[in-house]
């Protein structure tokens, strides 16, 4: 999941192009992008269980 975050938070391809070799190689950058994602889950979870 962590590593196809990049291309859906940078939809733009020349974008992603000029970032990857910033984050390809840094693996901190994609932990980071993981948390953004548990993050939106776990809103996401919490806001349906609200709903109940």
């Amino acid at each position: 999941m962590s590593s196809r975050r990049p291309s859906t938070t940078t939809r733009s391809a020349p974008n992603r192009a000029e970032l990857r070799p910033q984050y390809a190689e840094n693996p901190d950058s994609l932990v980071a992008v993981a948390q953004v994602v548990a993050i939106e889950f776990a809103t996401i979870a919490a806001a349906n269980d609200y709903w109940r």
